[in-house]
C-alpha cells in the first residue's frame, strides 16, 4: 500500500515537471550568433525561430533611456517634484534602472541606483509605493540641492503575430524583428505573453566605436544559416558559392531606416555608396577605407581636419562617434554629445571651464539648441588652441554669449 501511494506521487511530480516544459516558451534565436555581443550600429536583425504551440504570439521586450535634468533651485519646484518626476515616465512601459545624482554648486552626489529585473514588470505606479523612492524625493528637498541628474532605463513590449513559417522545423514560425538599441549595455527579452519569467535573453553592448565588417566574429550572409534560405531568396550569396551578392539589402535592413536622423544612402537605398561584397572574403566590405570614404562626400570636413592646428585625436576615425547608417542622435551621433565626450575627458563633466558654467541642461537666448561642449569647441579640429570655434584667445569665445 505504502509502495503505490509512493508510486502515486512520483507519477504526480512526473506530471507537473512534464507540463512545465509544455508551456515553456520555445525561442531560438538563430542570428546573431551569441557571442556577437556588441553591436557597432543601432539597429539589429534578429532572427529568430518559435514553437508556435507555446508561444503563439511572441512578445518582445526592447528598451529605452533617458537623462533628464530637474532644476530644484527655487523652493516651488521642490514642491512640485513629485508630479514633475512622475512626467518623466511612459505608463506603458516597465523599468529596468533608475540612476539619480544630485547637483551641488560645485560638484555631484555619488550616484545611487535603483535596478529591476524584466519578470518584475515595474511600472512608474509601482515604483511610486517603494520606500527607495520615498527617500529620493525626501533628499531632493534639501536646501543645499540645486537640481537632479536622472538617467532611466526600462522595457517596451510589442506583441508579434506570426507571418513565415520555419523552413527548417515543422510546428515552428520565424520572425525577422527589428530593433533599436539604446547606448551601452542592451538587454532584449522574447516570448510568450505573460510568461515573462520563462523569455529567452539576448545580451549585446552598443558601443561608440567601430570594427570593420570582415573582423567580427559572426556573419550572416554566406552562413550555414543563409544557405537554408536562399531557395526561397534570390540574389543571397550562398546561392553562388560566396562569389557573388544580388540581393535587395533594404529586404532586410530596415532596422537602420527606423532612426531619427538617417545617412543620405541609407535614405535613398543606396547600399552600393560604401559597400561592396567581396568573393575573397566572403563578406560585405567597404569600397574604402575610413575616412577617406566619408571624405568622398564631406570634403568639407576633411579641409577643417587637415587645416587644423589643433586636431581632435580622432577626427579621422568618423566611425568612432558617428554612425554610417543612421541614430535618432543628431549628426548621426552615437550617443548624445556630452556622453561621447565625457567618456574620454572624465575631468570635464560639470563646471567647464569655470564657476558654475554648465555644459549641458541649459541654453541660452542665442542659441537654438541646449549648451554642449560642441557649443565652444569643434569637434573634427580648429585653427585655434583647443579647438575652440573662435580665435582670439580663450576669452573671445565667451563674449560669443557674453558680451553685455
Amino acid at each position: 500500500m505504502r509502495i503505490s501511494v509512493i508510486a502515486g506521487i512520483l507519477l504526480v511530480l512526473i506530471a507537473i515537471i512534464l507540463m512545465g516544459d509544455t508551456i515553456a516558451p520555445q525561442v531560438t534565436i538563430l542570428s546573431p550568433a551569441v557571442p556577437d555581443s556588441v553591436s557597432y550600429d543601432q539597429g539589429k536583425l534578429l532572427i529568430v525561430s518559435v514553437d508556435k504551440a507555446t508561444v503563439p504570439n511572441l512578445l518582445v521586450g526592447t528598451q529605452w533611456s533617458q537623462t533628464r535634468y530637474m532644476d530644484l533651485a527655487p523652493v516651488v519646484e521642490k514642491q512640485n517634484f513629485a508630479r514633475n518626476f512622475y512626467k518623466f515616465f511612459d505608463t506603458t512601459t516597465t523599468l529596468q534602472e533608475l540612476i539619480y545624482k544630485f547637483r551641488y554648486y560645485s560638484s555631484y552626489s555619488i550616484p545611487e541606483t535603483l535596478t529591476f529585473a524584466y519578470r518584475d514588470s515595474v511600472t512608474i505606479r509601482t515604483l511610486w509605493t517603494m520606500p527607495a523612492l520615498t527617500k529620493l524625493a525626501q533628499d531632493a528637498q534639501g536646501p543645499e540641492v540645486l537640481g537632479i541628474v536622472l538617467t532611466i532605463q526600462g522595457w517596451k513590449d510589442s506583441l508579434y503575430a506570426p507571418v513565415y513559417d520555419d523552413p527548417n522545423s515543422d510546428g515552428r514560425a520565424l520572425y525577422k524583428l527589428h530593433t533599436q538599441l539604446i547606448p551601452g549595455n542592451n538587454r532584449i527579452y522574447l516570448g510568450a505573453i505573460y510568461r515573462k519569467d520563462q523569455a529567452t535573453e539576448y545580451a549585446t553592448n552598443y558601443i561608440a566605436g567601430y570594427l570593420a565588417i570582415e573582423d567580427r566574429k559572426s556573419h550572416f550572409h554566406n552562413s550555414s544559416l543563409e544557405q537554408s534560405c536562399v531557395t526561397c531568396h534570390d540574389g543571397l550569396p550562398s546561392a553562388d558559392n560566396g562569389n557573388s551578392m544580388k540581393a535587395d539589402c533594404a529586404v532586410c535592413h530596415k532596422t537602420f531606416a527606423g532612426s531619427t536622423y538617417l545617412h543620405s544612402p541609407v535614405e535613398m537605398k543606396e547600399c552600393g555608396s560604401c559597400h561592396t561584397w567581396s568573393a575573397e572574403k566572403k563578406v560585405v566590405t567597404l569600397t574604402k577605407s575610413v575616412p577617406d570614404l566619408c571624405y568622398d562626400c564631406h570634403t568639407e570636413k576633411k579641409g577643417a581636419v587637415d587645416s587644423s592646428a589643433s586636431m581632435h585625436p580622432v577626427a579621422g576615425e568618423c566611425l568612432t562617434c558617428h554612425s554610417p547608417h543612421g541614430t535618432n542622435f543628431r549628426h548621426q551621433l552615437k550617443t548624445d554629445v556630452y556622453t561621447l565626450c565625457t567618456a574620454c575627458h572624465e575631468k570635464y563633466t560639470l563646471n567647464h571651464p569655470v564657476g558654475k558654467h554648465p555644459v549641458r541642461f541649459a541654453k541660452t537666448d542665442k542659441m537654438f539648441e541646449d549648451i554642449s561642449c560642441v557649443s565652444c569647441h569643434n569637434p573634427h579640429g580648429s585653427p585655434n588652441q583647443s579647438m575652440l570655434k573662435v580665435g582670439g584667445g580663450r576669452m573671445a569665445i565667451c563674449l560669443e554669449c557674453h558680451n553685455n
